[in-house]
């Protein structure tokens, strides 16, 4: 079957621009469609979460401290139990959220990169402030909302249509339309090539 790229040609260039967006999701399109599957960029996200709430987690437990030492089995019970049930919830999350636009067709749209990208770091902070001695003006609720919701939000409005856009062209199909989308072949290389040299030969007799 033939990649979605050699399908990009057949199409203008806003929609290439479409499909392709920006830099984080021209990273994930490098991958294959079936690793890349919304579902999995959730729970990517949810272990991206997990490993950083680790430490902190830790420190709860008296991370490298106490006098009979320290056990660290109740630590990774907690982290790999608030792991696996980010990555099982996000992963579903996103997974609906594919399926509602297969529904409704909506083209990805592009969030605010600035409030998305700092969120993460803003729940983060709160979080911390929750956990440490310091007694925090803002609930721990408010942290996780800071710090889950970007991952969810990006693949509802981003990446879960521009992946069902990549599938179409990946089977031929045109995600903007009812024709079908066929890839460059050499033969059409060469037409293009004989064209060009053609309109150079005229302009050299014009001269």
């Amino acid at each position: 079957m033939e990649g979605w790229r050699s399908r990009l040609e057949g199409l203008d260039e806003e929609q290439v621009e479409l499909i392709e967006g920006g830099g984080l999701s021209q990273r994930f399109s490098r991958l294959p469609l079936h690793l890349s599957h919304p579902a999995f960029i959730g729970a990517l996200y949810a272990l991206l979460i997990s490993l950083a709430i680790a430490g902190p987690i830790g420190n709860a437990y008296a991370f490298g401290t106490g006098g009979d030492g320290w056990n660290p089995w109740p630590w990774l019970r907690d982290v790999g139990f608030r792991g696996l049930t980010m990555m099982l919830a996000l992963a579903l999350v996103a997974h609906m959220s594919l399926l509602i636009n297969k529904v409704v067709l909506r083209p990805p749209i592009s969030p605010n990169r600035a409030l998305l990208f700092s969120m993460p770091f803003i729940g983060f902070a709160i979080l911390l402030l929750n956990w440490s001695s310091f007694e925090s003006p803002v609930p721990e609720l408010a942290g996780w909302f800071f710090l889950v919701i970007p991952g969810p939000v990006y693949v509802h409005l981003s990446w879960a249509p521009r992946w069902r856009m990549l599938t179409m062209l990946e089977d031929g199909r045109n995600p903007f339309g009812a024709e079908e989308v066929k890839p460059a072949t050499h033969e059409d290389e060469i037409e293009l090539e004989e064209i060009v040299e053609a309109l150079g030969t005229v302009d050299v007799l014009d001269d």
